[in-house]
């Protein structure tokens, strides 16, 4: 009885987790910095003639939605550039994780 508790209580506990982890995605969209970022009919979109540098990073994807990049050593040299990326959206669903960059 004891086994078949522990081992039930292994299972939930291993599915509870697997639940909580967020999906990595991939996403295409242009890394813009903060300043750049311009706002036209609700969308987003970065405007690649700015020359600011001293923003925060931001993935504005080509729906036109702008979310904040929680690890922006990883994108250091993208800003202005289109790419495709995977990534993971954290909690507040407003900032991203970016795993990798590959286009």
């Amino acid at each position: 009885m004891k086994r078949i508790a522990l081992l039930l209580t292994l299972v939930l506990g291993s599915m509870l987790y697997a639940q909580e982890k967020p999906k990595a995605i991939d996403m295409t969209g242009t890394i813009c910095d903060s300043k750049c970022v311009t706002q036209a009919d609700g969308k987003s979109a970065c405007d690649l003639s700015c020359t600011q540098k001293d923003g925060d990073a931001i993935f504005v994807d080509d729906n036109g939605k702008a979310t904040k990049i929680a690890n922006p050593e990883k994108v250091k040299g993208y800003k202005g550039k289109h790419v495709k990326a995977k990534c993971k959206m954290m909690e507040d669903k407003d900032t991203m994780w970016i795993l990798s960059i590959y286009g």
